[in-house]
This record gives C-alpha cells, structure tokens and sequence, in this order.
C-alpha cells in the first residue's frame, strides 16, 4: 500500500511567499494596522502582545523562564526551542519566529506573570485566529489548485491514501480523492459551532452564546494550531477519550441498570462537566450512533501499512506525526523529500532502523 504525506511545502511551492511563514506573520500585524480584520473576534492589541511575546525570546534562551515550565512535554518544548533558536542573531525581527512557537511563549508569559483564564485562554484564542484569518488570506489560499500542473492529478492517483497537515482543500478539490486532514481544514466547521453536534445537543449549547461574524467561517472551523506537537495530540484525543468514557457508561448501564440511579445525581451537579457527561450519556442511550466528532483522520493515518512519501513537511513540526511513523511497526519504507541537506540529515535520525530514502524535493518539482 502507498501513502503520502502532504505538507504546507505544496502551497509555497504553487502559492508562493504569500504562505511563508514569516508572511504569514506580517500580514497579522498588517490586517491589525489596516483594520482588516473582524475586530469582534481578535483586538487591535493583539499586535502589541505580539511585539511583546517576540521581545521575550533572549530571556527564554537565557533561561529565565526555566522556572515556569510545569510539564514533562513543556519541558521538551523548552529545550527544543533552545535548540532551534540557539543562533539568536538570525532572529531579529517578530516574523524570523516560528508563528507555532508564539503559542509557547505566550504560555510561559502567562505562567510567568500569574494570568489565569480567562483571560490567558482568550488572548490565546485570539492569537489563534489571527493566525488562522492569515494563513486563510481572504480565501486565496483555495484558489492555489488552479495553479497545479495536470501531471500532478496522475501522480496523485498513484497512492492509496493521501494525509496532509494544511487546512486547505486545495488537493481534494484537484484530484477529486478523499483526503485525509490530520490537523483538520478550514472547511469542516469545529463542534462548538456545529448546530448538528453533540456539543450543541447539551443544555449549554455552545453556539447560542458563541459570537459568528459572518464571511470569517474559516475561523470557526476545526483546523489545529498550537505550540507542540504532544499539545496537538491531546486536543486530538481529547474528544476520543469523551466518547469512549461515554460508552462505557452507556454498556455498563445496559448490563448493570442499577449504575442508573449513580448516574441520575450528576444531573445536579455543581460541575458543568458532570453535568454535560449526564446528559451526554442520556442522548447517547436514546441515539447509540451520536458522539462527539474526532479528527479520524490521525485514526487513519495510524492504521496505513507499506511505504509512505513525505512530500513539504519539515522535521522541525509535528513531531507527533513523525512518532506515529517510528512507532508504526507496518510501514516498511519511508521516502522523505527534503528541502536542503539539513532537512534530510535530520531525518536520518528521526525513524530508527527502518528504510528511509531521501530525495531532493526541487528536483521533484522539477519534472512538473
């Protein structure tokens, strides 16, 4: 079986510079200066704390946060973003950073200077959609497929799943195959403000208090981005662990009905979340085929066998991805298409003893 992997390598590639990352952070700050932004979903302010984030990094490499790390997988962020921005002359200016890394910094900050939710969690919501309205770029990024040689429809064709990391449905819409979005897209609406999800089946249906700005329904999608790759997968798993602790209860009351009345006093609960589990429960019994949605693309990705071609995806990101291929015992080859020759030794090291033939990924672009 033959899969590929697809990184955002493919937009920059037919895109252009439009979708480098440091782009991708000017044009935030420059939709906050021409006001071209929903401003009742993230703050002109946001440009300061961004500058302010960015100021922070030389006290990060100099270890003056080392205090505030507070997990085992933060402290492994903390020591890779040493690692990676150890050169610190090359980082001058706000958009020479990895826009991911932003979310970190923005933890510690916060940790740092005693700001709790909500307000941490806020104005890291806002940080996120920025990002999200920019890599967006007024709906050009959908229209890159246009853009595509014909040949590249036939080599699509010759792979039994296609995996990508980007949100847009650029590939999809070209090859006319199912894709399959581990990080989600911009065209699959996340469960808060889906009106036909099990979220919004609660009492505290989310989506009557939420606010919807109409023309941004990008921002209200289920695509991903966060600081880790450790943080990616727990947002991921997240709702998989609601609907297996779900059922369980579900099958537990079918074989011991005496578990009903238990369940029965979590309908009172002080607890939101006890009480939202009650009520979970009690539709999943009406209805056994609802359950919160998943990214089951990741479910997918972890089951594939045989040879998998990573194509624009660097080794310095989701590196829960990259464990997920080390650790799947079925996958037999890996051909990995680098950028530059650091790229492609990194990766050398990156799956242990199996197969890994390295290509040169502008040679690959080459025959198109």
């Amino acid at each position: 079986m033959k899969n590929i992997l697809i990184g955002n390598g493919i937009t920059i590639q037919f895109g252009g510079s439009d979708y480098l990352n440091s782009n991708i952070l000017k044009r935030v700050v420059n939709n906050i200066k021409e006001e071209s932004f929903p401003k009742e979903i993230y703050p002109m302010e946001l440009e300061q704390w961004i500058q302010y984030l960015f100021s922070q990094l030389n006290n990060i490499l100099d270890g003056v946060y080392d205090l505030y790390v507070v997990t085992e997988s933060d402290n492994m962020a903390l020591s890779d973003f040493k690692q990676r921005y150890k050169s610190r002359n090359w980082y001058t200016t706000f958009h020479s950073l990895g826009f991911e890394d932003y979310f970190f910094i923005h933890n510690l900050v916060c940790i740092k200077n005693g700001v709790v939710n909500p307000e941490k969690y806020n104005t890291r919501e806002a940080l996120r959609v920025s990002l999200l309205d920019s890599i967006y770029n007024s709906g050009k990024i959908n229209m890159i497929h246009k853009k595509y040689p014909l040949e590249l429809r036939d080599y699509f064709q010759g792979y039994n799943n296609i995996f990508t990391t980007n949100y847009d449905n650029n590939i999809e819409v070209f090859s006319d195959r199912e894709v399959n979005y581990l990080h989600g897209a911009f065209h699959i609406l996340d469960d808060v403000y889906n009106p036909d999800s099990l979220r919004n089946q609660l009492s505290d249906r989310p989506l009557d208090s939420g606010l919807i700005v109409s023309g941004y329904d990008h921002l209200y999608s289920n695509a991903l981005t966060t600081y880790s790759g450790e943080t990616k997968d727990s947002i991921i798993n997240m709702r998989k662990s609601a609907n297996i602790a779900i059922s369980k209860f579900v099958d537990g009351m079918q074989t011991k009905p005496e578990l009903m009345s238990e369940i029965e006093e979590w309908k009172e609960s002080d607890n939101q979340i006890v009480r939202n589990m009650y009520e979970s429960i009690m539709i999943k019994l009406e209805n056994p085929e609802v359950s919160f949605s998943e990214y089951d693309a990741l479910q997918k990705f972890s089951d594939i066998e045989g040879s998998i071609t990573i194509l624009g995806l660097s080794p310095n990101n989701d590196n829960h991805i990259f464990k997920e291929i080390l650790n799947n015992q079925r996958i037999d080859e890996i051909i990995y298409y680098f950028y530059d020759e650091s790229e492609g030794n990194r990766v050398r090291n990156l799956f242990g003893n199996k197969k890994v033939t390295r290509k040169d990924v502008k040679k690959f672009w080459e025959q198109f």
